[in-house]
């Protein structure tokens, strides 16, 4: 399967950044750039054709939906799939993405799982249309997101009581956007502003959910002290 190059059109430098971090988590797809505006995405386009853009609507002075017409007007042509990230919940903003076709839309705050899964889904996509020539009923319930179960999140990927997708999201954050650390209980909970115990609880979560992975380090006085990282998506 050839690379499939991404184009991620957001304003909030820290959202797009950890975007892009769990994108090229996936050796199939390279990040080629990021745009903060609908003008700025309409430049990239012009110079580049993606095969993928992660797009949010509300753009600074702009909207999203004016990147969207483009392509779907302006490079009528081109290949290029869209997949919207956004916090825009209104009815009328789906209708019009729905028209335009796109292909996912995911709401913020980004559950990383709903993100993988979205990819992943991408990736089946293509790969079908690449090594196929008729389809099947079961080929077009895929494209169409109609799977058995596929609007059903996996058993893993519901938090257990006591565990909730704010600040599991945070701890998410914190460990993607830092693959090379690892951290104790008490260094994360420093960074999500909990105590130590709670900190420890989603850490625990995310690794029987096989996102990261743990380490055991002794201190200096002989009580080990456990460590966690980020868990490659090719080592999940």
């Amino acid at each position: 399967m050839t690379t499939k190059n991404v184009l991620i059109v957001e304003d909030d430098s820290k959202i797009a950044s950890i975007v892009a971090k769990v994108i090229d988590k996936f050796e199939e797809f390279e990040v080629v750039a990021i745009a903060s505006t609908a003008s700025d995405a309409i430049e990239v386009l012009n110079c580049l054709t993606p095969d993928l853009v992660f797009l949010d609507i509300s753009l600074v002075k702009s909207s999203g939906l004016e990147v969207i017409e483009y392509i779907r007007q302006d490079l009528k042509d081109a290949q290029i799939d869209i997949v919207m990230l956004t916090a825009a919940k209104e009815v009328d903003i789906l209708q019009k993405s729905i028209s335009f076709g796109v292909f996912d839309y995911i709401l913020k705050p980004i559950a990383f799982s709903r993100l993988n899964q979205s990819l992943q889904r991408y990736l089946e996509y293509t790969h079908k249309l690449e090594n196929k020539d008729d389809l099947e009923q079961e080929d077009f319930d895929l494209f169409f997101g109609k799977a058995a179960g596929e609007l059903k999140p996996k058993r893993s990927d519901v938090p257990p009581k006591g565990v909730d997708n704010i600040t599991l999201d945070k701890v998410r954050a914190v460990i993607s956007s830092n693959p090379d650390t690892a951290y104790t209980a008490e260094a994360m909970s420093e960074c999500i502003g909990t105590s130590r115990t709670t900190a420890r609880r989603y850490l625990e979560y995310l690794l029987s959910n096989n996102e990261v992975r743990a380490d055991i380090e002794y201190g200096s006085v002989g009580r080990p002290e456990r460590r966690y990282a980020f868990l490659a998506q090719e080592d999940r």
